[in-house]
């Protein structure tokens, strides 16, 4: 497994990197711009805040080559009436005509009634190519992989060393073939595992790079968010790619840390 390699989000047929950049947490343009011409980091989350630094750094990219790009928003509103307008600002502020991904926020039930027709309407009308959802709530993910007629393309699941149990809640229940694409966020758990008075006794903590590596060696998983706050931290995390899967040793390791860590 090489996770230099693109992957394909499962149904939607998108391919992208393995790692991918979430907006929160402040990255600046110029390393937004970095990760995708040097590292060939392709998936942009802008989710909220809608930082700033990932809008313009975007702009610049969408001007030169839209299409290589996979540019995924969210929206937390459970209703279905602010939906549309939060689509049409985050287009209008990237300057881009569509996402490919509308990420539904937060939701630990399936969604249904008027937001599902919405995002719907949005998909038809060419404003979104796929529905995706986040939650906290592993074992509705698990409900919906099993479900066949399941409206949502891409799974948006917490996974880490510390909280594994999408191991058993939701990955044991994705098909074979025409599976939704699984992306994992809190990946350090918080950053809890890159801390060191959550250590156990005689260990170092986690460095980003190790909590990457460690949701990328699960064959299930087709991408994994960073959340950086500076170019410093995005370079940190960005060497998962170079080193690969986690050894037997190293995962013993880091799965010891993360039941520490949990309890």
């Amino acid at each position: 497994m090489d996770f230099n390699e693109r992957r394909i989000l499962g149904r939607t047929g998108l391919s992208v990197s393995r790692l991918g950049l979430a907006s929160g947490y402040g990255i600046p343009a110029k390393a937004v711009e970095r990760a995708y011409a040097e590292r060939g980091i392709n998936y942009f989350f802008w989710s909220t805040p809608r930082n700033s630094g990932m809008a313009e750094g975007l702009r610049a990219l969408t001007a030169r080559g839209r299409e290589k790009m996979v540019i995924a928003l969210q929206s937390y509103d459970h209703s279905g009436l602010l939906t549309t307008r939060s689509v049409d600002k985050g287009l209008a502020a990237l300057g881009i005509d569509y996402a490919d991904v509308l990420i539904l926020g937060w939701h630990n039930s399936v969604p249904w009634g008027r937001l599902l027709d919405t995002a719907r309407d949005l998909k038809r009308r060419g404003r979104i190519r796929f529905i995706g959802m986040s939650g906290h709530n592993r074992k509705t993910f698990g409900k919906l992989a099993a479900d066949h007629e399941n409206p949502i393309d891409v799974f948006m699941v917490r996974y880490n060393a510390a909280h594994p149990g999408a191991e058993h809640d939701v990955f044991p229940h994705l098909a074979a073939a025409d599976r939704p694409g699984i992306t994992i966020y809190t990946a350090t758990s918080w950053r809890k595992l890159l801390k060191r008075k959550k250590m156990p006794a005689g260990e170092e903590p986690l460095s980003a790079a190790d909590c990457y590596r460690f949701v990328l060696s699960d064959p299930h998983v087709d991408l994994c968010l960073m959340g950086p706050s500076s170019e410093e931290e995005m370079e940190g995390g960005l060497k998962a790619l170079d080193l690969g899967p986690l050894s037997d040793q190293e995962m013993a390791r880091i799965r010891r840390i993360g039941a520490h860590v949990h309890g």
